[in-house]
């Protein structure tokens, strides 16, 4: 079986290392080895605490120890009570040292106190269910505040009674006012409209305004102060609807101020929508937590800018609006402030108009310069690379030349030894011997001297005459 919750163990101090290895961890609180929750129990068998029935003694066969009792009690105890409850109670004192530690109390209807316990919160659960707590309430878990808790019933033989915490229900203490809160933002966020204005685009100018207030509201004076200014300059105009914050027909007049801004909105666009009214007791200002109300603002076409009640009071409808100022004062602030901020960029843009003609000019002019300067810079570059190259073709060219001519002149004296091999003279030098005619023409084959009357042989020294007989 593995263990839910924390179970503590009787485990000799000789034994804890082995119990360590099996995964126990010690509570610095109890002062025990104990098995933490997603760990097999039957690991621990025997340390786990046992009934002890009671052992005869030699002496008294009815006594029995005082830890056997309180065994006794926490079997009992174990057995009958081991359900979960819902109990109420008032929160006394809060400590925490790794656990929380609680002290409850329950009074009649006098104001006396009837009950009194002690509470642990182990720490595996605590930071789960008080992030759970805080959230839901927006308050602390502290002392002084009436909780509602799930819990279940311990009792341990030497730290007596105490009742482990499973859960806590933020609802109880939050009271009907809190829980109605919770109520309305579950239903916009089931609806998918929870954060469908603030999550518009904030406006970036105010030219045409829709305000929507109590008529005659302190916090409309202030907020049209400032307003009239920037109506008079030509800056903004705004259109006021005025409807009841609180009483019996605050939702109805809101919902159709919303409605009516909304049809004009179709014919001349509104920049904004705001909606402002002076601080008052905080009960009147929860007045305005209706679902139907903060789904007009939720489902609204354009911004709504919220100035209602004080920084310190904080509404529904600050949570689902698309800016919040707490004041009327603030809103008004946050228009004229956007407007100037605007006013100051428009100048600073026009500035830079006027100043960027010449500033690109200025940038190339010094472009051009950079330009011309690399055009030169390369050319001569070029020019010297090309005059290289023409310096090595015409040395090419003269050395081909000059092997040309070379060429030409070993070829021209061969040449002329060939000449010179074929001289008639130096033929008959060698012992040949030159044939003519009778005409002096040379006679180079048989049948050309066959066919001759006579022949004239010429030799180096001389002519002889051979006739035919």
């Amino acid at each position: 079986m593995i263990a839910q919750d924390p179970i503590l163990l009787d485990c000799p101090f000789a034994e804890k290392d082995e119990a360590k290895e099996r995964g126990a961890k010690f509570n610095w609180d109890e002062k025990k080895w104990f098995i933490p929750p997603g760990v097999e129990i039957e690991l621990f068998a025997k340390w786990l605490p046992k009934t002890i029935v009671p052992i005869t003694s030699p002496s008294d066969e009815n006594s029995i120890t005082l830890n056997e009792l309180l065994s006794n009690i926490q079997t009992t105890i174990a057995e009958q009570h081991n359900t979960r409850y819902w109990v109420r109670a008032e929160v006394v004192s809060v400590s925490t040292n790794v656990h929380v530690y609680l002290e409850l109390t329950d009074h009649d209807s006098e104001g006396n106190e009837v009950a009194k316990a002690r509470a642990t919160l182990w720490h595996h659960r605590a930071d789960a269910l008080l992030e759970r707590f805080e959230k839901q309430t927006d308050m602390p878990f502290k002392a002084g505040i009436k909780v509602l808790l799930q819990v279940r019933v311990e009792f341990h033989t030497r730290y007596g009674f105490s009742l482990d915490i499973l859960d806590i229900d933020p609802a109880f203490t939050l009271g009907d006012m809190e829980s109605k809160l919770n109520r309305i933002r579950a239903k916009l966020k089931k609806e998918g409209i929870y954060q469908q204005n603030h999550e518009l685009a904030k406006p970036l100018e105010f030219c045409k305004v829709a305000v929507i207030a109590p008529p005659q509201a302190a916090g409309l004076g202030d907020f049209q102060s400032q307003a009239d200014i920037l109506s008079s300059l030509g800056l903004c105009e705004f259109d006021y609807y005025s409807a009841s914050f609180q009483g019996q027909n605050r939702v109805t007049e809101i919902s159709k101020a919303f409605e009516m801004l909304n049809q004009k909105h179709l014919k001349q666009a509104y920049d904004a929508i705001v909606m402002i009214r002076g601080g008052g007791a905080k009960a009147d200002l929860f007045q305005l937590n209706e679902y139907e109300i903060a789904k007009a603002i939720c489902t609204a076409p354009l911004p709504v800018i919220i100035g209602i009640g004080h920084e310190r009071d904080k509404t529904l409808l600050d949570e689902v609006a698309n800016h919040a100022c707490h004041t009327p004062s603030l809103a008004i602030a946050y228009i004229t402030s956007t407007i100037i901020q605007n006013a100051r960029d428009a100048r600073q843009h026009w500035q830079s108009f006027v100043q960027r003609p010449r500033k690109l000019l200025n940038s190339a002019q010094a472009d051009n310069a950079r330009l011309l300067a690399f055009i030169r810079e390369q050319s001569i570059k070029r020019l010297g690379v090309q005059r290289e190259e023409l310096n090595f073709q015409m040395q090419t060219v003269k050395n081909a030349s000059q092997n040309q001519l070379a060429k030409a002149t070993h070829q021209i004296k061969s040449l002329m030894e060939q000449v010179l091999l074929g001289d008639p003279k130096r033929v008959l030098n060698r012992g040949y011997a030159i044939i003519r005619n009778s005409e002096n023409k040379v006679i180079s084959t048989q049948i050309a001297a066959q066919q001759e009357a006579s022949l004239i042989i010429e030799f180096k020294d001389g002519r002889i005459n051979c006739g035919k007989k």
